[in-house]
This record gives structure tokens, C-alpha cells and sequence, in this order.
């Protein structure tokens, strides 16, 4: 069976307790989290992640310099919290919006604001998003297939926003594999393929969700090295790929995480270097269970090219 793996990682300035943004903007999670931490253990393993980079790290100069020089194979690609772009940027204490609650003309003008800096950074566009809390609507896949992307990962299979603020952003049902989508329902696949592959962050429903009263309160699993242990990390990948073993098509699984969780203090996650350093020891054990495997470790847009648009939607497990 063929398999790939995605490390797709959020990318933003320097948070703490309750995701409050430190002021002045810092930006030691890529200067020292990416650069220092997550790309030698990736080049360790021949593995390609895939820095999905904020706004206010495009405008960072020590941020943008430092990534232009990671050593080993990385795709950058762009993630949306709307704030930090105009028009009407500002520096918040916390990154609460989600770009579908923008009215569309603003929302456009922000993700191609967003481009813009990106292509200014490095001189190229970026083939790849997620929307800042998964805030993705019915009008942004249009908006981004309209800038050139040809990935989206926001959408959050078994997930729904609405509580939070965001009722168009409700993934409980979406698809768990690539597929094509329909773009005013992102969480939907189309019947034909398109310009944009949607490649959904891993996450699967818990053991326990078929259970009477106790499963609509029982947390899905993310394959997400965030919290828990390595042996469920890896459980979650190991349950993914058995559901399409036999299917006759490539399986990805997409692994996601912020850059500020594997340094200590910076994210509500990691208090101290134990709790960073059991994180980066999480997908670490991915890793070699990739490997060991030989599931290969794709960027993003990599996986497009593996679902070409000749190809026929993936199927999805009754």
C-alpha cells in the first residue's frame, strides 16, 4: 500500500498561556524552534515538513532569513489569522477571527495580502494553506484557487467550530483522505476533480463515540504529537491506514502542530523544557514509525501531485 505522511506545522509569533501573542512580536519559535529543534530532527529522519507561515512571520526579517537557509528539504507554505493583514491589520493580544466570518471582499483582500508577502519573502507563490482555527467558508477554497494555491489543509474531520464562533466552519462529517471539494462546502467532496486538493488534518473519531450518552462528549483523536503518548500517536496512524488498506490508492495521513508547542513557555502546551521536549520526542517516534514502515514524509503540495487531476476521488470506508 502506498502511504504518506504530511508534518504540516502552523507557524506564528511567540504565544503563552491562553494563546496570547507576546509583545513586542517574538518570533524565538522559528529562530530557534524551526531552525534549531524541528528541521535537524527532520533532516535526521529524510523527512520534508511543510511551515505553513502567519503574516507577521513574513514580515519578520530574522524569520524570513532564517527559513531561507534551513538545511534539508521544507515546503513553505501560507496560514491566514487575519489580523495581522490588512486591511484593518493590527497586533491583537490573542488571534480569535476566522477568516469565514469576514465578509468575502475583505476576505479575498486578506489572503491576497497574505500572498503578496510570501511571494515578496521568497520570491515565489505559496501552493499551499491552512486558515488561521481552521476558519475556512464558502467562499475561501474559490479565493484560493483563484491565487494559484493547490492545497488547502483547514479542513478538521470530526470537528465543528460553530460553538466557538464559526458555524460555517463544521467538519464533523468531511472526508479523512484527499479529495476534490465542492467549494461553497469545503467540507464536502465533488464528484469531479478540480483545481484544489483539500488534504484534511488526520483526526478520527474516539473508540468510544458510538457509545450512548458518552460518545458525543469523548474528545476524537488528532495525530497530533501536541499531548498523549507516543504509542497513541502512533495508534491514530496505524487505524487510518488500516481503514483503506486494500482500496487500491495512495493513504495520507496529515499531521499537524504549531511551531510555538515544542519551546518552552511559548504556547499553552509546553510550561517548561520537559513538556517541550516529550512533544518533539512524540514525532520523533512518528517519524521512525514512518520510516520503519516506509511511509515517505511529503510536503503539502506534494501530495497534488500525487492526486493529479486525472485521477478519480479517493474512496471513503463505509
Amino acid at each position: 500500500m502506498d502511504a504518506y505522511l504530511c508534518v504540516s506545522i502552523d507557524c506564528e509569533c511567540d504565544k503563552g498561556e491562553g494563546w496570547r501573542v507576546k509583545k513586542p512580536l517574538r518570533f524565538a519559535a522559528v529562530t530557534a524552534g524551526i531552525a534549531g529543534r524541528l528541521q535537524p530532527l527532520f533532516a535526521q529522519f529524510g523527512a520534508k515538513p511543510t511551515y505553513l507561515l502567519s503574516p507577521e512571520v513574513l514580515r519578520d526579517p530574522a524569520s524570513v532569513e532564517c527559513l531561507t537557509h534551513l538545511k534539508g528539504s521544507a515546503e513553505f507554505g501560507a496560514h491566514l489569522h487575519g489580523e495581522f493583514v490588512a486591511p484593518g491589520a493590527f497586533e491583537p493580544d490573542e488571534t480569535t477571527a476566522f477568516q469565514c466570518n469576514y465578509p468575502p471582499k475583505i476576505e479575498r483582500q486578506k489572503l491576497k495580502g497574505l500572498t503578496a508577502l510570501f511571494q515578496g519573502a521568497f520570491g515565489r507563490r505559496p501552493r499551499s494553506f491552512r486558515a488561521g482555527r481552521f476558519g475556512i467558508g464558502a467562499h475561501s477554497l474559490k479565493f484560493l484557487a483563484e491565487l494559484g494555491y493547490a492545497v488547502d489543509s483547514s479542513v478538521s474531520p470530526q470537528k465543528d467550530w460553530t460553538e466557538l464562533g464559526a458555524p460555517a466552519a463544521n467538519f464533523r462529517n468531511a472526508p479523512t483522505q484527499p479529495y476534490w471539494p465542492i467549494f461553497p462546502l469545503p467540507g464536502q467532496a465533488a464528484t469531479e476533480p478540480g483545481p484544489l486538493l483539500e488534504v484534511p488534518v488526520t483526526i478520527l473519531p474516539s473508540c468510544l463515540s458510538q457509545v450512548p450518552l458518552i460518545g458525543a462528549k469523548v474528545k476524537p483523536r488528532w495525530l497530533r504529537p501536541t499531548c498523549g503518548t507516543a504509542d497513541r500517536l502512533i495508534g491514530v496512524a496505524r487505524d487510518e491506514l488500516a481503514r483503506f488498506q486494500g482500496m487500491g490508492r495512495p493513504v495520507v495521513l496529515n499531521c499537524m502542530f504549531h511551531n510555538v508547542e515544542i519551546m518552552p513557555g511559548l504556547s499553552p502546551y509546553a510550561k517548561n523544557d520537559a513538556e517541550a521536549d516529550a512533544i518533539l520526542q512524540r514525532l520523533a517516534a512518528l517519524l521512525a514509525f514512518a520510516r520503519a514502515e516506509g511511509i515517505a514524509v511529503v510536503g503539502l503540495s506534494d501530495i497534488a501531485d500525487v492526486f493529479a487531476p486525472a485521477e478519480s476521488l479517493v474512496p471513503q470506508p463505509a
